[in-house]
């Protein structure tokens, strides 16, 4: 059967596009950044006094390494996020500098956050630039990923941690998470520093791997590590996998009914929370921390810690307290702990109102961006980029209710990277369109050797 000539041009271009496949060296350096963040802290080290674990020394060198590679792939568009963080991250340096005695002090401090932000946004932003990419990523980390969720569920049945004592019993360096036991449960927290941190970081793979488009044992093993997020016990976690599994369902709707829009549901939830802020005493936070917790301490304490760290916030505003002790009534020296579980609200009390405005700015302007570029690909990436924004969305908001450090904070500011770079590519739309029997005989696939996207996907004119 001869193909029709519009035919044969689009042929040669798949063709093209086929022998041409992406780099696999930054998706490689990107996957050793995330297996270090696997390393419990019992395998950090101190350099004086300034701390340096494994995936920090690695996060520098790495950037330096993909920044000097950037002439060779496609530059990169810079968006909203990029401005907004790379302001946040100077804010945050400027304010440590302004709190802190001395130099010494002011460099550690915000060296280590403009690593651990900036540098772990950014990396990601030079190391992955397609949906394809991430798709790679995703099956290269996904044995770590299942195997995270392997530890947390041990843990939490056997009743006893398996990973840091284990490293403390090598290196000497001490355990600093004890076994806590919720609902009859061991909180199982595998390599990460505390059990809410390993379940709001496993909880963000939920909808990465099940709206990605991959096959076989990379989705499932993705999926189920995730999922054993609900052994960590924590609220956060448990509030994810349901906010995570009730948005994949309404992307599923909102794929067969045509009145299921997104604006729609966009706009339904903002009119909630107006009316719940209007109408409660409370406020929507205070509803959300006092009935949706496992812990009712632990709810009470988050009530009053927002309330006094929030007048922390409103008394230095601009360069906020450093690490100096925040102000707050006695008796909470005994009630409560000296922890803050709300991410947001520590970035101000600690750099200033500015610095956390700034990085909300850049994960919303993230998730919106990827949001409507999804609307211009073919339905697998689309699916896929909308999982992402999901992923990030849920994981912002699981903010609220925990302090993200270390590996946790590396992670988030990696999937914020990831989700500006998805949003910020370039879609290179041919001017024809084959049949779909065609197309699928011919598109490229996601990887150089498999076929990692499922056939339903189909390019848009």
């Amino acid at each position: 059967m001869k193909m029709h000539r519009h035919d044969r041009e689009l042929h040669k271009t798949f063709t093209k596009a086929q022998r041409v496949r992406p780099s696999l060296f930054p998706i490689y350096l990107a996957a050793g950044l995330f297996y270090l963040l696997l390393l419990p802290e019992q395998l950090n080290f101190r350099l004086g006094a300034a701390l340096l674990p494994p995936y920090r020394v690695y996060l520098l060198a790495g950037f330096l390494l993909l920044f000097s590679q950037t002439s060779k792939r496609t530059p990169i568009r810079f968006g909203w996020s990029d401005v907004a963080v790379v302001f946040g991250c100077f804010w945050i340096v400027m304010a440590s500098y302004f709190t802190s005695e001395s130099l010494g002090p002011a460099l550690l401090q915000g060296g280590a956050h403009l690593t651990d932000i900036g540098f772990a946004y950014f990396f990601m932003r030079l190391a992955i630039r397609t949906p394809n990419e991430m798709r790679i990523f995703l099956v290269i980390i996904a044995p770590g990923v299942a195997l995270m969720g392997i530890f947390v569920f041990l843990e939490s049945v056997s009743g006893r941690l398996l990973i840091q004592p284990l490293f403390s019993a090598i290196t000497g360096q001490p355990t600093r998470v004890g076994v806590d036991v919720r609902l009859g449960l061991t909180r199982g927290v595998a390599s990460f520093p505390h059990p809410i941190l390993a379940g709001i970081c496993l909880t963000s793979f939920l909808t990465l791997y099940w709206m990605s488009g991959l096959r076989s044992w990379p989705r499932f093993a993705g999926a189920l590590g995730a999922c054993a997020a609900f052994f960590t016990m924590s609220s956060a976690a448990l509030l994810g996998l349901i906010a995570g599994s009730g948005l994949m369902m309404y992307d599923w709707l909102s794929r067969r009914i045509g009145n299921f829009t997104w604006p729609l549901f966009i706009g339904g939830v903002t009119a909630l929370y107006v009316v719940i802020e209007l109408v409660s005493d409370s406020g929507f936070f205070n509803l959300l921390v006092r009935y949706a917790s496992l812990n009712t301490v632990s709810a009470y304490n988050r009530v009053i810690i927002w309330e006094y760290g929030s007048q922390s916030v409103i008394n230095h505003p601009i360069f906020g307290i450093g690490y100096a002790d925040w102000e707050r009534p006695s008796w909470m020296n005994w009630s409560t702990s000296s922890s803050i579980d709300h991410f947001w609200l520590i970035l101000a009390m600690r750099f200033g109102l500015p610095a956390s405005l700034l990085l909300i700015f850049a994960t919303i302007a993230a998730v919106v961006s990827v949001a409507k570029k999804s609307v211009q690909l073919g339905q697998a990436d689309a699916r896929f980029q909308r999982g992402v924004a999901i992923s990030l969305s849920v994981f912002a908001l699981g903010a609220v209710s925990v302090s993200l450090w270390l590996n946790a904070l590396v992670w988030f500011f990696m999937l914020l990277g990831t989700a500006a770079s998805l949003g910020a590519q370039v879609i290179h739309s041919p001017k024809t369109r084959l049949s779909s029997a065609r197309l699928a005989a011919i598109q490229p696939t996601a990887f150089g050797h498999s076929a990692a996207v499922s056939q339903g996907d189909r390019l848009k004119p």
